[in-house]
């Protein structure tokens, strides 16, 4: 007697099972998600301590920003530009602290006062050491000017990670900014792409 086996359904007998459809997607909806992107990217811009190393650079080269023209102009054409080495140098110690790991933390008062007591003996000694080779070994206005650029950027960007504080409002923003052009039927798409900060 032959033995009947039956025939139970592949994968191939159902090509669209396990794959993902998309419905289709309304131009309304694109530039929905568009101004939503613009929205997120523009609230990072304005928070990220990271954009402030320019402005600091300029400062430490003795530039001002016109606040007319928006662009940057010598403080005095008698001013000399510190060397190189010294921007190089403070640029990339503020920048290994004005960054979002910093921002989002959550630091206490007694860790920020930890961090900014080792911060001025850091730039003191830097200074005093290294005084003759930044041309300013008797310039000790042009040493408070540089010293006092440095440590109020980087206590301003730690301040504000104080308690969690700046971490709470960069998910506020980020909610609202979502939620203002939210659609359920384009949750998956491109809109999410900022979602990775929650990971």
């Amino acid at each position: 007697m032959e033995q009947q086996f039956n025939h139970y359904p592949s994968y191939n007998d159902y090509p669209h099972q396990g794959q993902y459809v998309q419905a289709p997607v309304s131009s309304d909806e694109i530039y929905a998600n568009q101004m939503n992107e613009d929205k997120i990217r523009n609230i990072i811009s304005q928070i990220s301590p990271e954009n402030q190393l320019v402005d600091i650079e300029m400062r430490l080269r003795g530039y001002k920003k016109n606040v007319f023209t928006g662009d940057w102009e010598k403080i005095s054409e008698k001013f000399k530009e510190p060397p190189e080495e010294m921007i190089s140098r403070y640029i990339s110690w503020l920048g290994s602290s004005m960054n979002f790991n910093t921002t989002l933390g959550n630091l206490s008062g007694t860790q920020i006062t930890a961090i900014m007591r080792q911060a001025v003996e850091w730039v003191v000694d830097d200074l005093s050491n290294h005084a003759e080779e930044y041309g300013m070994l008797q310039d000790y206005s042009e040493r408070d000017r540089i010293g006092d650029i440095l440590l109020r950027s980087l206590f301003l960007v730690l301040n504000r990670s104080r308690d969690g504080q700046e971490a709470r409002r960069f998910w506020s923003s980020l909610s609202m900014a979502e939620s203002s052009s939210y659609n359920p039927s384009s949750h998956n798409s491109s809109g999410d792409w900022w979602k990775f900060w929650k990971k």
